[in-house]
Protein backbone atom coordinates (compact mmCIF):
# COMPACT_ATOMS: atom_id res chain seq x y z
CA UNK A 1 0.00 0.00 0.00
CA UNK A 2 1.06 3.90 -0.15
CA UNK A 3 1.31 4.93 3.22
CA UNK A 4 -0.32 8.79 4.29
CA UNK A 5 1.44 11.27 2.44
CA UNK A 6 3.69 8.52 0.30
CA UNK A 7 3.84 10.74 -2.97
CA UNK A 8 5.50 13.22 -4.01
CA UNK A 9 4.46 15.31 -7.26
CA UNK A 10 6.47 17.53 -8.78
CA UNK A 11 5.84 19.25 -12.33
CA UNK A 12 9.25 19.41 -14.09
CA UNK A 13 9.98 21.84 -17.59
CA UNK A 14 6.50 23.40 -16.12
CA UNK A 15 5.30 26.61 -18.65
CA UNK A 16 2.43 27.65 -20.32
CA UNK A 17 3.28 25.77 -23.07
CA UNK A 18 3.72 22.11 -21.45
CA UNK A 19 4.85 20.66 -18.63
CA UNK A 20 5.97 16.63 -17.65
CA UNK A 21 4.42 15.07 -13.74
CA UNK A 22 7.08 13.71 -12.22
CA UNK A 23 5.24 11.00 -9.37
CA UNK A 24 7.55 9.69 -6.26
CA UNK A 25 5.73 6.87 -4.78
CA UNK A 26 6.18 4.86 -1.49
CA UNK A 27 5.06 1.31 -1.60
CA UNK A 28 5.01 -0.26 1.95
CA UNK A 29 4.74 -4.28 2.29
CA UNK A 30 2.94 -5.34 5.51
CA UNK A 31 2.78 -8.44 4.45
CA UNK A 32 5.09 -12.05 5.49
CA UNK A 33 6.27 -12.71 2.22
CA UNK A 34 7.82 -10.49 -0.62
CA UNK A 35 5.91 -8.98 -3.17
CA UNK A 36 6.10 -7.58 -6.63
CA UNK A 37 4.18 -4.96 -6.87
CA UNK A 38 2.84 -2.99 -10.43
CA UNK A 39 1.63 0.77 -10.26
CA UNK A 40 0.16 2.11 -12.94
CA UNK A 41 -0.65 6.10 -12.94
CA UNK A 42 -2.53 8.33 -14.67
CA UNK A 43 -3.38 11.95 -13.94
CA UNK A 44 -7.35 13.95 -14.61
CA UNK A 45 -7.72 17.09 -14.72
CA UNK A 46 -10.07 19.04 -12.47
CA UNK A 47 -13.19 17.72 -14.97
CA UNK A 48 -12.07 14.14 -14.74
CA UNK A 49 -10.81 14.11 -18.15
CA UNK A 50 -7.28 11.80 -17.91
CA UNK A 51 -4.38 14.25 -19.68
CA UNK A 52 -1.67 11.65 -19.09
CA UNK A 53 -0.47 8.16 -18.61
CA UNK A 54 2.71 7.16 -16.48
CA UNK A 55 4.97 4.27 -17.95
CA UNK A 56 4.55 1.04 -15.33
CA UNK A 57 6.61 0.70 -12.71
CA UNK A 58 7.35 -3.09 -11.20
CA UNK A 59 9.12 -2.34 -7.52
CA UNK A 60 10.20 -5.67 -5.20
CA UNK A 61 9.41 -4.67 -1.73
CA UNK A 62 10.87 -7.07 1.29
CA UNK A 63 8.41 -8.14 4.19
CA UNK A 64 8.43 -4.92 6.12
CA UNK A 65 10.20 -2.90 4.24
CA UNK A 66 9.30 0.44 1.72
CA UNK A 67 10.33 1.58 -1.49
CA UNK A 68 9.74 4.46 -3.72
CA UNK A 69 9.33 4.38 -7.32
CA UNK A 70 9.76 7.04 -9.59
CA UNK A 71 7.72 7.44 -12.25
CA UNK A 72 7.51 10.25 -15.10
CA UNK A 73 4.67 11.46 -18.11
CA UNK A 74 5.21 12.38 -21.28
CA UNK A 75 4.80 16.35 -21.68
CA UNK A 76 1.00 17.62 -21.37
CA UNK A 77 0.32 19.89 -23.54
CA UNK A 78 -1.24 23.56 -22.22
CA UNK A 79 -1.52 22.38 -18.77
CA UNK A 80 -4.07 24.97 -16.78
CA UNK A 81 -1.73 27.30 -14.83
CA UNK A 82 -2.75 27.66 -10.97
CA UNK A 83 -3.39 31.12 -9.36
CA UNK A 84 -5.60 32.96 -7.07
CA UNK A 85 -7.30 34.29 -10.38
CA UNK A 86 -7.69 30.49 -12.07
CA UNK A 87 -7.05 27.89 -9.09
CA UNK A 88 -6.78 24.64 -11.38
CA UNK A 89 -6.15 21.48 -9.51
CA UNK A 90 -5.26 18.00 -11.53
CA UNK A 91 -5.07 14.53 -9.51
CA UNK A 92 -2.24 12.13 -9.99
CA UNK A 93 -4.33 8.70 -9.40
CA UNK A 94 -1.69 5.47 -8.55
CA UNK A 95 -2.90 2.15 -8.49
CA UNK A 96 -1.06 -0.35 -7.01
CA UNK A 97 -1.32 -4.04 -8.32
CA UNK A 98 0.23 -7.22 -6.87
CA UNK A 99 -0.35 -10.92 -8.52
CA UNK A 100 -3.38 -8.95 -10.67
CA UNK A 101 -5.12 -7.80 -8.15
CA UNK A 102 -5.35 -3.91 -7.11
CA UNK A 103 -4.40 -3.70 -3.80
CA UNK A 104 -4.16 0.07 -3.45
CA UNK A 105 -5.45 2.75 -5.22
CA UNK A 106 -3.72 6.47 -4.37
CA UNK A 107 -4.88 9.98 -5.26
CA UNK A 108 -2.73 13.12 -5.22
CA UNK A 109 -3.94 16.67 -5.74
CA UNK A 110 -1.52 19.10 -7.69
CA UNK A 111 -1.13 21.80 -9.47
CA UNK A 112 1.08 23.66 -12.71
CA UNK A 113 2.51 26.42 -11.65
CA UNK A 114 6.14 27.97 -10.92
CA UNK A 115 7.47 30.97 -8.91
CA UNK A 116 10.42 33.37 -8.35
CA UNK A 117 11.22 35.62 -5.63
CA UNK A 118 13.69 38.12 -6.32
CA UNK A 119 15.75 40.53 -4.39
CA UNK A 120 15.11 43.63 -7.02
CA UNK A 121 12.16 43.17 -8.71
CA UNK A 122 9.89 41.43 -5.91
CA UNK A 123 8.00 37.81 -6.44
CA UNK A 124 6.50 36.31 -9.82
CA UNK A 125 3.63 33.82 -10.54
CA UNK A 126 3.40 31.93 -13.37
CA UNK A 127 6.19 34.43 -15.11
CA UNK A 128 4.22 37.70 -14.27
CA UNK A 129 5.10 40.11 -11.49
CA UNK A 130 2.79 40.39 -8.22
CA UNK A 131 2.78 42.26 -5.52
CA UNK A 132 0.43 40.09 -2.93
CA UNK A 133 -1.15 41.27 -0.18
CA UNK A 134 -1.97 38.87 2.67
CA UNK A 135 -3.33 38.25 5.92
CA UNK A 136 -1.56 36.42 8.71
CA UNK A 137 -4.06 33.98 10.36
CA UNK A 138 -3.95 32.18 13.70
CA UNK A 139 -6.08 28.71 13.18
CA UNK A 140 -8.06 29.07 16.42
CA UNK A 141 -11.59 29.89 16.95
CA UNK A 142 -13.52 31.26 19.98
CA UNK A 143 -15.39 28.71 21.93
CA UNK A 144 -13.04 25.43 20.25
CA UNK A 145 -9.56 26.75 20.61
CA UNK A 146 -7.61 24.79 18.02
CA UNK A 147 -9.88 22.08 17.50
CA UNK A 148 -11.48 23.75 14.56
CA UNK A 149 -13.73 22.16 11.38
CA UNK A 150 -12.61 22.07 7.94
CA UNK A 151 -15.97 24.12 7.49
CA UNK A 152 -14.11 26.45 10.09
CA UNK A 153 -11.11 26.58 8.35
CA UNK A 154 -12.96 27.05 5.19
CA UNK A 155 -15.18 30.25 6.32
CA UNK A 156 -11.87 31.73 7.56
CA UNK A 157 -10.12 31.50 4.48
CA UNK A 158 -12.97 32.62 2.32
CA UNK A 159 -13.51 35.59 4.73
CA UNK A 160 -9.98 36.97 3.60
CA UNK A 161 -10.25 35.84 -0.13
CA UNK A 162 -13.90 37.42 0.00
CA UNK A 163 -11.76 40.59 1.14
CA UNK A 164 -9.51 40.25 -1.94
CA UNK A 165 -6.57 39.24 -0.05
CA UNK A 166 -4.44 36.84 -2.12
CA UNK A 167 -1.60 35.21 0.44
CA UNK A 168 -1.71 33.63 4.12
CA UNK A 169 0.97 33.40 6.17
CA UNK A 170 -0.15 30.33 8.82
CA UNK A 171 0.93 32.02 11.88
CA UNK A 172 2.93 30.08 13.62
CA UNK A 173 2.61 26.93 13.81
CA UNK A 174 1.92 23.87 11.06
CA UNK A 175 -1.63 24.36 10.52
CA UNK A 176 -4.46 21.42 9.96
CA UNK A 177 -3.76 19.63 6.51
CA UNK A 178 -7.14 20.50 5.05
CA UNK A 179 -6.13 24.49 5.78
CA UNK A 180 -3.73 24.25 2.28
CA UNK A 181 -6.07 22.09 0.75
CA UNK A 182 -8.64 24.97 0.84
CA UNK A 183 -6.01 27.35 -0.27
CA UNK A 184 -5.15 25.16 -2.92
CA UNK A 185 -8.97 25.00 -4.23
CA UNK A 186 -9.97 28.78 -3.30
CA UNK A 187 -6.78 30.54 -4.70
CA UNK A 188 -4.77 31.56 -2.02
CA UNK A 189 -1.32 31.55 -1.72
CA UNK A 190 0.44 30.02 1.41
CA UNK A 191 3.43 30.57 3.73
CA UNK A 192 3.17 27.37 5.88
CA UNK A 193 5.38 27.95 9.09
CA UNK A 194 7.09 25.97 11.45
CA UNK A 195 6.81 25.82 14.98
CA UNK A 196 10.34 28.14 16.12
CA UNK A 197 8.06 30.71 17.84
CA UNK A 198 9.59 33.62 20.57
CA UNK A 199 7.13 35.45 22.52
CA UNK A 200 8.25 38.45 23.97
CA UNK A 201 11.41 37.11 25.47
CA UNK A 202 13.87 36.46 27.48
CA UNK A 203 12.39 35.76 30.66
CA UNK A 204 11.03 38.69 32.61
CA UNK A 205 10.07 38.22 36.17
CA UNK A 206 7.48 41.01 35.44
CA UNK A 207 5.95 39.50 32.25
CA UNK A 208 4.73 35.80 33.07
CA UNK A 209 4.10 35.04 29.41
CA UNK A 210 7.95 36.22 28.35
CA UNK A 211 10.43 33.19 28.05
CA UNK A 212 13.33 32.64 25.67
CA UNK A 213 12.52 31.24 22.24
CA UNK A 214 15.69 29.05 22.53
CA UNK A 215 15.89 26.92 25.74
CA UNK A 216 18.83 28.36 27.79
CA UNK A 217 19.96 25.11 29.47
CA UNK A 218 22.47 23.17 27.48
CA UNK A 219 20.67 19.88 28.45
CA UNK A 220 18.09 20.55 26.20
CA UNK A 221 19.61 22.01 23.33
CA UNK A 222 19.43 18.25 21.71
CA UNK A 223 16.35 17.28 22.13
CA UNK A 224 14.93 20.83 21.33
CA UNK A 225 16.67 21.47 17.44
CA UNK A 226 15.44 17.18 17.18
CA UNK A 227 11.99 18.42 17.85
CA UNK A 228 11.94 21.38 15.24
CA UNK A 229 13.18 19.49 13.02
CA UNK A 230 10.90 16.86 13.09
CA UNK A 231 8.03 19.58 12.98
CA UNK A 232 9.47 21.18 10.25
CA UNK A 233 10.17 17.64 8.49
CA UNK A 234 6.27 16.36 9.21
CA UNK A 235 5.26 19.88 7.63
CA UNK A 236 7.26 19.65 4.19
CA UNK A 237 5.95 16.23 4.08
CA UNK A 238 2.72 16.41 4.60
CA UNK A 239 1.75 19.58 2.72
CA UNK A 240 4.86 19.37 -0.20
CA UNK A 241 2.07 19.07 -2.93
CA UNK A 242 0.20 22.07 -2.81
CA UNK A 243 0.36 24.16 -5.32
CA UNK A 244 -0.87 27.17 -3.17
CA UNK A 245 2.42 27.07 -0.59
CA UNK A 246 5.13 28.92 -2.53
CA UNK A 247 7.77 29.37 0.44
CA UNK A 248 8.26 27.58 4.01
CA UNK A 249 8.58 29.70 6.89
CA UNK A 250 11.07 28.44 9.22
CA UNK A 251 10.20 30.31 12.61
CA UNK A 252 8.79 33.91 14.23
CA UNK A 253 10.49 36.36 15.93
CA UNK A 254 13.05 33.70 18.06
CA UNK A 255 15.10 36.92 18.40
CA UNK A 256 12.87 36.93 21.58
CA UNK A 257 15.37 34.46 22.99
CA UNK A 258 18.49 34.76 25.72
CA UNK A 259 21.72 36.62 24.63
CA UNK A 260 24.15 33.92 25.16
CA UNK A 261 21.86 31.37 23.18
CA UNK A 262 21.56 33.29 19.94
CA UNK A 263 24.48 31.74 18.58
CA UNK A 264 22.31 28.60 19.15
CA UNK A 265 19.33 30.39 17.42
CA UNK A 266 21.14 31.36 14.31
CA UNK A 267 22.80 27.89 13.55
CA UNK A 268 19.83 26.15 14.39
CA UNK A 269 18.16 28.57 11.66
CA UNK A 270 20.81 27.62 9.49
CA UNK A 271 19.89 23.64 9.91
CA UNK A 272 16.31 24.07 9.54
CA UNK A 273 17.14 25.81 6.27
CA UNK A 274 19.43 22.85 4.86
CA UNK A 275 17.20 20.34 6.07
CA UNK A 276 13.81 22.21 4.32
CA UNK A 277 16.43 22.28 0.72
CA UNK A 278 17.39 18.83 1.07
CA UNK A 279 13.65 17.75 1.87
CA UNK A 280 11.63 20.35 -1.11
CA UNK A 281 14.33 21.46 -3.70
CA UNK A 282 11.14 23.90 -5.42
CA UNK A 283 10.80 25.69 -2.55
CA UNK A 284 12.94 28.73 -0.68
CA UNK A 285 12.99 29.11 3.35
CA UNK A 286 12.22 31.97 4.83
CA UNK A 287 13.70 33.47 8.21
CA UNK A 288 10.22 35.14 9.54
CA UNK A 289 10.46 37.80 12.11
CA UNK A 290 14.04 38.61 11.04
CA UNK A 291 13.89 42.32 12.37
CA UNK A 292 16.20 41.87 15.09
CA UNK A 293 19.17 39.20 16.04
CA UNK A 294 21.05 39.15 12.49
CA UNK A 295 19.11 36.54 11.53
CA UNK A 296 17.14 38.40 8.35
CA UNK A 297 19.49 37.08 5.64
CA UNK A 298 20.06 33.25 7.34
CA UNK A 299 17.40 32.04 4.71
CA UNK A 300 16.48 32.48 1.02
CA UNK A 301 13.74 34.98 1.91
CA UNK A 302 13.50 37.55 4.90
CA UNK A 303 10.05 38.24 6.27
CA UNK A 304 10.27 41.63 8.28
CA UNK A 305 7.48 42.18 11.05
CA UNK A 306 6.45 45.97 12.21
CA UNK A 307 8.88 48.22 12.33
CA UNK A 308 11.57 45.72 9.92
CA UNK A 309 9.24 47.11 7.45
CA UNK A 310 11.33 50.45 7.59
CA UNK A 311 14.79 49.51 8.97
CA UNK A 312 15.46 47.10 5.91
CA UNK A 313 14.58 48.89 3.18
CA UNK A 314 15.80 47.61 -0.12
CA UNK A 315 17.99 44.81 2.18
CA UNK A 316 19.63 42.71 -0.96
CA UNK A 317 17.48 39.69 0.04
CA UNK A 318 14.26 38.71 -1.41
CA UNK A 319 11.81 39.70 1.00
CA UNK A 320 8.21 40.83 2.38
CA UNK A 321 6.66 42.53 5.31
CA UNK A 322 5.32 39.89 6.67
CA UNK A 323 3.33 41.48 9.90
CA UNK A 324 1.82 45.41 9.55
CA UNK A 325 -0.32 46.79 11.58
CA UNK A 326 0.33 45.03 15.24
CA UNK A 327 0.46 48.51 16.50
CA UNK A 328 -3.13 49.69 15.20
CA UNK A 329 -4.66 52.25 17.03
CA UNK A 330 -7.92 50.73 17.94
CA UNK A 331 -7.64 47.07 17.12
CA UNK A 332 -8.92 47.63 13.11
CA UNK A 333 -12.25 48.97 14.48
CA UNK A 334 -12.27 52.32 12.48
CA UNK A 335 -13.67 52.09 9.01
CA UNK A 336 -9.39 52.90 7.82
CA UNK A 337 -6.46 51.21 6.82
CA UNK A 338 -3.66 50.34 9.55
CA UNK A 339 -0.12 50.52 6.90
CA UNK A 340 1.27 52.11 9.78
CA UNK A 341 4.72 50.92 9.75
CA UNK A 342 4.68 50.71 5.75
CA UNK A 343 3.64 54.31 5.72
CA UNK A 344 7.19 54.30 7.55
CA UNK A 345 9.16 52.78 4.74
CA UNK A 346 11.86 55.97 3.39
CA UNK A 347 10.64 57.72 0.81
CA UNK A 348 7.08 56.80 1.25
CA UNK A 349 3.82 59.03 1.58
CA UNK A 350 1.28 58.39 4.58
CA UNK A 351 -1.95 57.15 2.81
CA UNK A 352 -0.26 56.21 -0.43
CA UNK A 353 0.20 52.53 -0.74
CA UNK A 354 2.34 52.94 -4.08
CA UNK A 355 4.69 54.72 -2.71
CA UNK A 356 5.90 51.72 -0.48
CA UNK A 357 4.76 48.70 -2.41
CA UNK A 358 8.88 48.80 -4.60
CA UNK A 359 10.41 46.62 -6.79
CA UNK A 360 12.64 45.24 -4.11
CA UNK A 361 9.01 44.17 -1.66
CA UNK A 362 7.58 41.07 -2.43
CA UNK A 363 4.53 41.91 -0.83
CA UNK A 364 2.67 42.94 2.81
CA UNK A 365 1.09 40.61 5.22
CA UNK A 366 -1.65 42.31 7.81
CA UNK A 367 -1.29 41.76 11.67
CA UNK A 368 -3.82 39.90 11.59
CA UNK A 369 -7.28 38.04 9.47
CA UNK A 370 -9.04 37.40 12.55
CA UNK A 371 -8.51 37.98 16.73
CA UNK A 372 -7.24 34.55 18.65
CA UNK A 373 -6.29 33.08 21.84
CA UNK A 374 -2.83 34.62 23.60
CA UNK A 375 -1.06 33.95 26.56
CA UNK A 376 -0.59 37.59 26.77
CA UNK A 377 -4.11 38.71 27.23
CA UNK A 378 -7.00 40.22 25.33
CA UNK A 379 -5.03 43.12 24.19
CA UNK A 380 -2.61 40.99 22.16
CA UNK A 381 -5.29 38.62 21.08
CA UNK A 382 -7.58 41.49 19.77
CA UNK A 383 -5.75 42.70 16.39
CA UNK A 384 -8.20 40.63 14.25
CA UNK A 385 -9.65 42.56 11.13
CA UNK A 386 -12.52 39.87 11.97
CA UNK A 387 -12.91 39.44 15.97
CA UNK A 388 -12.69 35.89 17.95
CA UNK A 389 -16.74 35.39 17.30
CA UNK A 390 -16.28 35.35 13.29
CA UNK A 391 -17.97 39.43 13.13
CA UNK A 392 -16.01 41.60 10.86
CA UNK A 393 -14.77 44.93 12.40
CA UNK A 394 -14.81 48.16 10.69
CA UNK A 395 -11.37 47.84 9.37
CA UNK A 396 -12.38 44.16 7.41
CA UNK A 397 -15.41 46.36 5.08
CA UNK A 398 -12.42 49.12 4.62
CA UNK A 399 -9.83 46.55 2.95
CA UNK A 400 -12.34 44.55 1.49
CA UNK A 401 -13.62 47.52 -0.11
CA UNK A 402 -9.75 48.70 -1.45
CA UNK A 403 -9.03 45.42 -2.34
CA UNK A 404 -12.39 43.34 -3.52
CA UNK A 405 -14.60 46.62 -4.46
CA UNK A 406 -17.19 45.70 -2.37
CA UNK A 407 -18.95 48.82 -0.34
CA UNK A 408 -19.14 48.86 2.89
CA UNK A 409 -22.46 47.91 4.31
CA UNK A 410 -24.70 50.43 5.88
CA UNK A 411 -23.48 50.93 9.62
CA UNK A 412 -25.76 50.78 12.32
CA UNK A 413 -27.29 54.48 13.03
CA UNK A 414 -28.65 55.59 16.75
CA UNK A 415 -32.06 55.43 17.19
CA UNK A 416 -35.34 56.09 20.07
CA UNK A 417 -36.47 52.65 21.85
CA UNK A 418 -39.68 52.70 20.95
CA UNK A 419 -40.89 48.87 22.63
CA UNK A 420 -39.02 45.78 23.84
CA UNK A 421 -41.28 42.52 22.97
CA UNK A 422 -40.18 39.21 24.31
CA UNK A 423 -41.65 35.78 23.41
CA UNK A 424 -41.01 32.32 25.25
CA UNK A 425 -41.95 29.07 24.31
CA UNK A 426 -42.46 28.04 28.24
CA UNK A 427 -45.39 27.65 30.29
CA UNK A 428 -44.24 30.36 32.24
CA UNK A 429 -41.53 32.76 32.27
CA UNK A 430 -40.54 35.26 35.12
CA UNK A 431 -38.89 38.38 33.82
CA UNK A 432 -36.59 40.64 35.92
CA UNK A 433 -34.93 44.02 35.51
CA UNK A 434 -32.61 45.98 36.82
CA UNK A 435 -31.45 49.81 36.86
CA UNK A 436 -27.04 50.16 35.81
Amino acid sequence: HVPWTGTRVTTPGVSAASSRVAVETEVRNDRAAPAAATLRTWVIDDAGKRVAALPDRIVQVAPGETVTATQESPAIPRPRLWSPENPALYRAITSVVVDGRERDRFETEFGFRWFAWTADRGFFLNGKHRYFKGANLHQDQAGWGDAVSNTAMERDLKTMKDAGFDFIRGSHYPHDPHFAETTDRMGLLFLSEAAFWGTGGPRRADVPWTSSAYPIDSRNWAAFDANVKQQLTEMIRINRNHPSIVVWGMDNEVFFSAAEVMPQVRRLLKEMVALTHRLDPTRPAAIDGAQRGEIDKLGDIAGYNGDGAYLFPDPGIANFAAEYGSVTRDGHNSYAPDYLELEQTPGATPGDPESWRLPWRSGEVIWAGFDHGSIAGRDYGSLGLVDYQRLPKKGYYWYRNAYAKVPPPAWPQPGTAAALRLTSSAPAAALSHRHC
